[in-house]
């Protein structure tokens, strides 16, 4: 198996995104100082490596999967494009999600209302 030489990767891609070495720092909860280790690094612990491809929107885990068989393209991890699907997919979930929610609460204001009118239907019938 090769070796990953994670801090140089994530520092190659720190580097594309053209960000702030303090922006990331922050982002990551920590100062400029750690960041230089973190680039220097040959393993990081997976809780921080999640977190600095959140940061940064990039798989670094990808550097640690070996392609099984059948696999597109030799590559087991999905395509960017499949990513952005994935995550386009998700949005839209979401918003459905905070759509239904919203049904379901009219629904319930309905039933409630519903509930009430025969309560004085009732009462009234009764009087």
């Amino acid at each position: 198996m090769e070796v990953v030489e994670i801090g140089q990767k994530i520092k190659e891609v720190f580097d594309r995104r053209n960000m702030k070495l303090t922006e990331f720092a922050d982002e990551l909860g920590t100062v400029r100082q750690n960041v230089y280790r973190i680039f220097k690094k040959r393993h990081l612990d997976t809780g921080l490596l999640l977190k600095i491809s959140s940061v940064l929107k990039h798989n670094f885990f990808q550097y640690y999967v070996t392609p099984g068989p059948g696999s597109e393209n030799g590559n087991s991890v999905p395509a960017n494009n499949d990513v952005q699907e994935f995550e386009k997919q998700l949005e839209l979930s979401r918003k459905e999600i905070v759509y239904l929610r919203k049904i379901i609460k009219l629904m319930e204001e309905k039933a409630e209302l519903v509930q009430q009118l025969s309560k004085e239907g009732i009462l009234q019938e009764q009087e």
